[in-house]
């Protein structure tokens, strides 16, 4: 995982090299769906596991834009999960919209999540149960992992130092059981210093 984090830090400075860069901070606001991995359960007096769990966040963030370009660091989270990310974003089709105002993007993301203990107890209780019914290893899971993903958003311009994102993202989690991918919107509002 450090590797991509590395990765991501060198394509995020080379392609500020030649273009003027502007900074901002912002606050976040986000609402994920986050889809659990299913789990057999053969016993009435099991619990099953819910199929989804939706999130709300609030979070910080610091980045950096140019004319094609924008890279941003985020760190968000409640009392479920918190997480830290890298996003890189390349703005397109400023010439459809005819001003400078409304600007789409599309992005990659890359990330490091934290998630509640007890959600991943609760899992592993159930999944112990099941494998050993199935005669199979057990291994805990963990509750912390990298993720990765995709996103797409919109930036609004209110003023020549405020900006709204609002962006839809989707995460893939193949390493930390039980949370397979998350889904959802965020809203972010900029101050360009």
């Amino acid at each position: 995982m450090s590797r991509f984090f590395i990765f991501f830090m060198f394509l995020c400075t080379s392609l500020f090299a030649e273009q003027e860069t502007f900074p901002f901070i912002g606050v976040t606001v986000a609402t994920h769906t986050v889809d659990l991995m299913p789990i057999a359960t053969q016993k009435p007096n099991r619990p099953n596991n819910p199929s989804s769990q939706q999130e709300t966040t609030f979070g910080i963030q610091y980045g950096v834009q140019t004319q094609d370009y924008r890279t941003t660091f985020t760190a968000e989270g409640n009392s479920d999960f918190q997480s830290i990310d890298v996003q890189v974003d390349y703005i397109f089709m400023d010439s459809m919209f005819g001003t400078a105002k409304i600007r789409p993007y599309v992005g990659a993301t890359l990330g490091y999540i934290r998630y509640d203990e007890n959600l991943s107890a609760q899992y592993n209780d159930n999944r112990i149960l099941d494998d050993e019914l199935n005669d199979r290893n057990t291994t805990a899971p963990r509750n912390r992992d990298g993720y990765y993903g995709l996103d797409l958003g919109m930036l609004f311009y209110i003023t020549d130092n405020i900006d709204l994102d609002v962006s839809y993202h989707y995460y893939f989690m193949d390493r930390l059981e039980p949370l397979d991918t998350m889904r959802g919107a965020t809203f972010a509002l900029h101050y360009f210093y």
